[in-house]
């Protein structure tokens, strides 16, 4: 499934006019939608009337919206691999297949950075024949030459062994903290054929204490942990069975992953092009329908009751506005739906599942968000 890119083009930059008020101004609105006219030719009205009335001539009252660009969601991916002397092959297959992972990422339209918490290979001035000294170093284009940071790859060079991940990512917060983005969904791939002396639980409530603004709390957490561990393909998820060339389950890792939401693979895998598809399929599916809300032009914060979403179709097609809902449980009765993250205070526009699989998996569609007028109710 492909992903409309980072940024929507919009039919119109700057302002134009929508119908707003009444019920009868918003089928005037529809209307002009069904034309494939972002704007709608309404009549226009007296400027001296208020919104929501008639001007003389019987026409609804216009009033002028701004048409902006939506853009998806940002996310902070933080890849942590132990670099211990049993997982040098496990090692080879992230450098072989990352930078193909951030670019499957950043097609979606998803705003990524990729944080990297490993050790670098030591350059030795001498090394036997076939010898290569642990660590790993990512290549172009994700990262920059000979090991260095890209625009939007840093690598902290640090010894990562067979139990500490879970520690380290919390020791060394203060070092890598100033590439994370406060706006930014956060996303961890953990990479050992071990386990974490730092029991899951014990992890948790420690994460969350470093910023909430980072990683949120419990009652809704902001990072989704992935484990490429010790986890048998085929059998349930903290099955006590391990894949043969692992050292142990990576129970801690896994019971990580069904807290956040995060997908368990298998660190045993000769090839890891399928193991980082189905963790980007699943970045895709929790954060790739997510749009944060357009600020109107003055900058102030938009009123949420004036956002209309239109999708016009790649193949040419007529332009039509989805539908909001109230919230997810609506999505089921319209396949056109959206619904924000929060009724109250809401911070992003979501696509239901259906329109996920439809505008947003349309690759030259276009997505258009108006604000100013007063929109339709949500359903």
């Amino acid at each position: 499934m492909r992903y409309l890119p980072l940024f929507f083009a919009a039919s119109v930059v700057g302002l134009t006019t929508i119908a707003c008020g009444s019920d009868r101004d918003r089928s005037a609105f529809d209307k002009a939608q069904s034309k494939g006219d972002p704007a709608g030719d309404l009549g226009g009205g007296d400027p001296s009337l208020g919104p929501g009335s008639e001007s003389p001539d019987g026409k609804p009252e216009a009033c002028a919206a701004e048409v902006t660009t939506a853009n998806r969601a940002e996310v902070d991916i933080i890849v942590v691999i132990d670099t211990s002397g049993s997982m040098m092959e496990e090692t080879n297959q992230v450098k072989q297949n990352l930078n193909a992972f951030a670019q499957s990422i950043g097609n979606t339209g998803l705003d990524y950075n990729v944080i990297m918490i490993a050790e670098k290979p030591k350059k030795l001035p001498f090394a036997p024949p076939g010898f290569s000294p642990p660590g790993i170093c990512v290549t172009p284009p994700l990262a920059g030459a000979d090991c260095a940071n890209g625009p939007k790859f840093h690598h902290l060079d640090t010894a990562v062994g067979s139990f500490d991940s879970l520690q380290i990512i919390l020791d060394k917060y203060p070092q890598y903290s100033a590439w994370l983005r406060p706006t930014a969904y956060k996303v961890f791939i953990e990479v050992t054929d071990d386990n974490s002396s730092l029991a899951f639980d014990a992890f948790d409530p420690q994460l969350l204490a470093k910023s909430a603004q980072q990683f949120g709390d419990a009652t809704n957490r902001r990072y989704i942990f992935n484990s490429i561990c010790g986890y048998k393909r085929n059998t349930p998820v903290l099955s006590t069975q391990k894949c043969g060339s692992a050292e142990n389950t990576g129970d801690q890792y896994q019971h990580l992953s069904q807290l956040t939401g995060g997908t368990v693979d298998s660190v045993c895998e000769t090839s890891y092009a399928s193991v980082f598809d189905n963790i980007a399929k699943g970045l895709i599916t929790k954060l790739g329908c997510e749009f944060s809300i357009p600020k109107a032009a003055d900058g102030k914060a938009t009123d949420p009751s004036t956002v209309v979403v239109t999708y016009t179709p790649g193949d040419g097609s007529a332009q039509k506005p989805l539908t909001q809902v109230t919230d997810a449980s609506k999505c089921g009765a319209n396949p056109d739906g959206w619904y924000y993250d929060d009724a109250t205070t809401p911070t992003k526009i979501l696509f239901c599942p259906s329109t996920c699989s439809t505008a947003g998996a349309d690759t030259d569609g276009k997505l258009d968000v108006a604000i100013g007028c007063v929109a339709p109710p949500p359903k």
